[in-house]
């Protein structure tokens, strides 16, 4: 059928009260040769019309791993009128056996004019597929007119804290939304998850009892960054805080100092370089150092390991994918709270 394709428009325009009989009719027209599948609710936020078809491609992509059911809601605030359009459309693909295509179903809705944000919870909630897990994609920043009943539907809030503009009054602001709502949903933030090769090849140095003698007994840290991942290289900082221990002391614009049970004073500075998200992250004692660095355009990071009697270690280890699309597919599997993650964000909301 010419409307089941997987094509980067918007798809079928049709009226908002027709949606569900048009999406029936456009399955029916298959004739059997496709089969509708979905496993979760993906629900994306954007805000101007021209990342509909940016995120209508990404999604088509998405659905080769993940079946779904996608509601895109693009928002226009600027426009002066009221107006809702809506468009349905559907990705295919070849099963693995290659005799039938499977299809998950894109609802796409563009909304004009100031506070349309007040209409997001009842265009998701009307169009989730059945009780499947809803997962919200939110891009860019939090309104603070968003409708808190929302995150009680919500089993994954999908962010990314580092297309923020004042991460710390968004993080406080996400936190506010949620104090009342009692919500069981998990924050899932995809500038954590850019952190991820790091912070494993990190903990993986300590993993000899040689090496981990001297881990509390760092006293200089450097974390180099790219511009504009600060926020970035504070996450990674505030893991280092949570799991280490570390107490705050002195913050500066870039450097902070730190008190850790049992051990000495750390000071801790931030540099900007162009290159990866994180270009390196150095911790040091008195007698050895320990370094994970990324050379600009390598898929690998170059561990390094100097001890007190002259010996060396180097060794690579896979830097993880930067991509978006590949962020959201490792964040989406990984299960449980994230608790590691809320510890490291108590930790860098100081510093922000």
């Amino acid at each position: 059928m010419a409307e089941v394709a997987s094509t980067f428009s918007a798809g079928v325009p049709v009226e908002i009260d027709r949606i569900d009989r048009e999406l029936k009719k456009l399955w029916e027209q298959s004739d059997g040769a496709t089969t509708r599948a979905s496993l979760i609710n993906l629900a994306l936020y954007c805000e101007g019309a021209e990342a509909m078809a940016r995120n209508t491609e990404m999604i088509a992509k998405f659905t080769q791993d993940h079946a779904c059911r996608a509601i895109l809601i693009c928002a226009e605030p600027g426009a002066p009128t009221l107006r809702a359009q809506a468009w349905i459309n559907a990705h295919c693909h070849l099963s693995r056996a290659g005799a039938k295509q499977i299809c998950c179903e894109q609802i796409t809705f563009l909304l004009e004019g100031p506070n349309t944000c007040g209409l997001i919870p009842n265009i998701v909630f009307s169009h989730l597929d059945s009780d499947l897990p809803l997962y919200l994609w939110w891009q860019g920043e939090f309104s603070e007119s968003l409708d808190e009943q929302l995150w009680k539907w919500v089993d994954r809030l999908v962010f990314d804290s580092r297309e923020w503009r004042d991460a710390k009054q968004q993080f406080a602001t996400l936190r506010d939304s949620l104090a009342s709502t009692g919500s069981r949903l998990i924050l899932c933030d995809l500038n954590w998850t850019r952190v991820l090769a790091v912070r494993q090849a990190l903990a993986q140095m300590f993993d000899l009892p040689a090496n981990l003698s001297h881990l509390h007994a760092i006293e200089r840290a450097t974390i180099t960054h790219a511009p504009g991942s600060r926020t970035t290289a504070v996450l990674l900082a505030g893991w280092l805080m949570a799991q280490l221990g570390w107490r705050v002391e002195k913050i500066a614009q870039r450097s902070f100092d730190f008190a850790q049970p049992d051990g000495p004073a750390v000071h801790l500075d931030l540099r900007e370089r162009e290159g990866a998200p994180i270009g390196e992250c150095t911790l040091e004692s008195k007698e050895a150092s320990f370094r994970v660095a990324r050379d600009a355009g390598s898929e690998f990071l170059h561990a390094y390991v100097r001890m007190p009697d002259v010996r060396k270690y180097d060794h690579l280890l896979p830097a993880g994918k930067e991509d978006i699309l590949d962020l959201l597919n490792q964040e989406l599997m990984r299960g449980g709270k994230h608790g590691i993650y809320l510890k490291s964000l108590a930790a860098a909301e100081t510093l922000l």
